[in-house]
């Protein structure tokens, strides 16, 4: 049985988009990374490299600001973090994982 990502994706997309925005660079670059490995056909890469954002000083829960957001668009672009560390942990396999080269 095949997985669907495209949750994960569109919450990617998402994300990426509200990051590009408001100039938080460091982590939209770490989720374009996240989104590439997903469109090359390493979905279980792509979440491990996603969740290994959260946790720890400095994480992504950590230190998103959304800087010069209006407060419901903050408010959504820390729904979609949440959301996506929700997607990631429904969906990480670690058999998957080792099975993609």
């Amino acid at each position: 049985m095949k997985t669907d990502y495209s949750d994960y994706k569109n919450i990617l997309e998402e994300i990426l988009e509200l990051l590009r925005t408001y100039n938080e660079d460091h982590w939209a670059n770490y989720f374009r990374k996240s989104l590439e490995l997903l469109n090359k056909g390493k979905p279980q890469k792509s979440i491990a490299h996603s969740i290994g954002a959260y946790g720890g000083m400095g994480s992504f829960n950590d230190s998103l600001y959304f800087t010069g957001a209006s407060e419901v668009v903050a408010k959504r672009g820390f729904t979609l973090s949440n959301n996506l560390y929700l997607e990631c942990k429904s969906k990480r396999s670690m058999i998957k994982r080792a099975l993609e080269f």
